[in-house]
């Protein structure tokens, strides 16, 4: 019964969130991890929005990124260190 939820989720999942397309930089285990700690740290931002604003407001800023990661599977960071470990060559592609 809940091995029969847990992979009716992934699929749900693989066919939604975890596509990929040319834009995605990242692996789905790291895009899983980003929205699981992202969603964690930003409800805790809601919750913290009172008793300590400051906190709250970098838990939320921290959150959101963390979910945008993951849904979107782009991470500028992951992409720049990319490129810089290539030499930050350019690809030119001319088409006629």
């Amino acid at each position: 019964m809940i091995t029969d939820k847990i992979e009716e989720v992934t699929q749900s999942l693989e066919d939604t969130l975890l596509q990929e397309d040319i834009f995605t930089n990242i692996s789905k285990t790291e895009r899983i991890l980003s929205m699981a700690s992202g969603s964690y740290i930003f409800l805790k931002g809601v919750s913290n929005i009172f008793s300590s604003p400051l906190l709250a407001t970098t838990e939320l800023i921290l959150g959101f990124g963390l979910l945008q990661r993951g849904v979107t599977g782009h991470c500028p960071v992951t992409e720049r260190l990319e490129n810089s470990k290539l030499g930050s060559t350019s690809v030119v592609v001319v088409e006629r």
